[in-house]
């Protein structure tokens, strides 16, 4: 039994003194792991998120984006992420989030979208300064609506060159071209 001990010592001894140098020479197996999963990640485009549309340096509109197409945002540089889907998405708010993005959602109603969810998207973006901001719906419908009126509306960006930005996305008609001109007119009164 001492024989045994003393020879579990020994090699205790010398785990310890050589433990610098085994740490510094045999790399991480994770890191390579980790590194290869970023690099699939950042080979997403954003050309690749459905209906993407990059207005400005610093504000876009999309359709869904899937979870793996955040990383990809968040290495373009995308700081703030806006949702206007009603609706449970606590995995999209969780990833950007955890990936440092601001996640904020405005549940705009696809039948009935309101002046108040323009003036609350409007509050928004002014809190976002230059800061790179997507807001998106689900096939960048609602979203592009949005952009075309906050564009219009507070940026002053000429009328044609927005409306033509949203028509390459869709026309909107019926409830959604009421809502576009109720904002508008609200707008142009002040």
């Amino acid at each position: 039994m001492n024989k045994h001990f003393k020879t579990i010592i020994l090699l205790l001894t010398l785990i310890s003194s050589n433990s610098q140098s085994l740490v510094t020479t045999i790399p991480p197996a994770k890191s390579s792991a980790v590194k290869d999963e970023s690099s699939q990640n950042s080979a997403v485009l954003l050309s690749e998120i459905r209906n993407y549309r990059q207005l400005s340096p610093v504000f876009s509109s999309a359709g869904m984006p899937k979870l793996n197409e955040l990383t990809s945002l968040k290495l373009n540089g995308f700081q703030h992420i806006i949702n206007l889907i009603p609706g449970n998405f606590d995995d999209e708010q969780e990833k950007s989030i955890a990936l440092n993005m601001s996640f904020e959602q405005i549940e705009v109603d696809w039948h009935e979208p309101k002046l108040a969810d323009f003036q609350q998207f409007v509050e928004l973006i002014k809190t976002y300064q230059q800061e790179k901001v997507l807001v998106h719906c689900r096939l960048n419908y609602r979203a592009s609506a949005f952009a075309y009126l906050y564009q219009t509306t507070q940026l002053g960006v000429d009328e044609s060159t927005a409306r033509q930005e949203m028509h390459s996305v869709w026309q909107p008609e019926g409830t959604w071209l009421e809502f576009i001109n109720t904002v508008k007119h609200h707008y142009q009164g002040k």
